[in-house]
C-alpha cells in the first residue's frame, strides 16, 4: 500500500492525524488549477489504546471531518512520519521500467530493509541519472512493515472509510512546498517538527518537544536554523513568523500553497493534507 497514491486530483480525501487533532481535505481541478472543495480541523481528546491513539474520540473525529467535508469519497490518503519509514537512495540500471525496476529493488530488499518480505510495503521513486556511475539512475526507495498499516487501514474501516494510500510526510511536503534550500518547520502546539532535505535526495526529520507552549522560541534555537525558514502546522500562523525572524535572525514565512490562501488561518494546518489529495501523480 505504502505509495499507492491516488493520481487524479479531487480522488482521494487527504488526511493528517496529529496528535489531537484531524485534518481533511479535498481537491479538484477547475480550469487547469487545483480548489479545495470540502476541508475541516476536528480536534478529539487523545488516548492511546494498545499503543495508539485509536479510541473513539479520534474515530468520533473522523466521522465529523468527513460530513463537514460534505462530499461521498470514501477513499483515503494518510502520511506517515518519515522517522517510521526506511528512506534509501538505490541505483537500478537505467533501461529499467516498471516491473523490471521493482524486480531489481526487490532483489535488494534483504540487505536494504531489516524485515522479511512478506511483511515489506514498498514504493520508489527515480530521482535521476547517478552521479557515481553512468548508465545507472537514483531511485529513492521507501519501505516499511506491512504490519505497520494494518491499525491504520482498520481505523477508517471502522468508520465507513478507505485507506488507499500511503505516503511519506516529508515527500510530500518536498512535492508541495519545492523547498529547495529552504528548511520547513511543521508547528503544532506540543512539538516541533523540522524537515531537511540533504543533496543525497533521502529526507531527515527531527521532532522537538515543546514541554511548555511558551518555550517554542528556546526549542527551535536548538535546531540550528540558518536560511530561510517555511512555517507550517497548526501553529503556525503571523505571529509567530515575526518571532522567529526578530528573536532568531533568519528570513522566515508562512508556507501556503495559493489553492489554500483562502483559508486564512487555517491555510498553513492543512498544508500536508493538501499534498495527499495532490496526489503523487498531480
Amino acid at each position: 500500500m505504502l505509495g499507492e497514491v491516488g493520481r487524479s486530483v479531487g480522488s482521494l480525501l487527504g488526511v493528517e492525524i496529529t496528535a489531537d487533532c484531524v485534518r481533511m481535505l479535498q481537491l479538484s481541478r477547475r480550469r487547469g488549477r487545483c480548489q479545495v472543495t470540502g476541508w475541516a480541523l476536528e480536534p478529539f481528546q487523545a488516548m492511546q489504546v494498545d499503543g495508539h491513539a485509536f479510541g473513539e474520540p479520534l474515530r468520533a473525529a473522523l466521522r465529523r471531518a468527513h460530513e463537514r467535508c460534505a462530499t461521498r469519497q470514501r477513499k483515503v490518503a494518510l502520511a506517515l512520519p518519515a522517522s517510521q519509514v526506511i528512506c534509501k537512495v538505490c541505483q537500478v540500471t537505467a533501461d529499467a521500467c516498471g516491473q523490471d525496476m521493482e524486480a531489481q529493488l526487490l532483489a535488494l530488499a534483504d540487505q536494504l530493509f531489516p524485515f522479511p518480505l512478506d511483511d515489506l510495503a514498498m514504493d520508489f521513486q527515480v530521482l535521476g541519472p547517478s552521479a557515481r556511475s553512468p548508465g545507472v539512475v537514483d531511485v529513492l526507495v521507501a519501505a516499511c512493515r506491512q504490519s505497520q498499516l494494518e491499525p491504520f487501514e482498520q481505523l477508517f474501516a471502522q468508520v465507513g472509510l478507505e485507506l488507499v494510500a500511503l505516503e511519506v510526510d516529508s515527500i510530500v511536503l518536498w512535492r508541495v512546498l519545492a523547498p529547495g534550500a529552504s528548511l520547513v518547520l511543521q508547528m503544532e502546539e506540543a512539538h516541533v517538527v523540522a524537515h531537511r532535505w540533504p543533496t543525497d535526495g533521502v529526507p531527515e526529520r527531527q521532532q522537538v518537544a515543546l514541554f511548555s507552549p511558551g518555550q517554542w522560541i528556546e526549542a527551535l534555537q536548538g535546531l540550528g536554523l540558518d536560511g530561510e525558514v517555511l512555517l507550517t502546522g497548526g501553529a503556525a500562523n503571523a505571529e509567530r513568523v515575526s518571532a522567529i525572524v526578530e528573536r532568531l535572525g533568519v528570513h522566515c514565512r508562512l508556507a501556503c500553497p495559493p489553492a489554500l490562501s483562502g483559508l486564512k488561518d487555517a491555510g498553513a494546518s492543512l498544508v500536508l493534507a493538501y499534498g495527499l489529495a495532490q496526489g503523487g501523480g498531480a
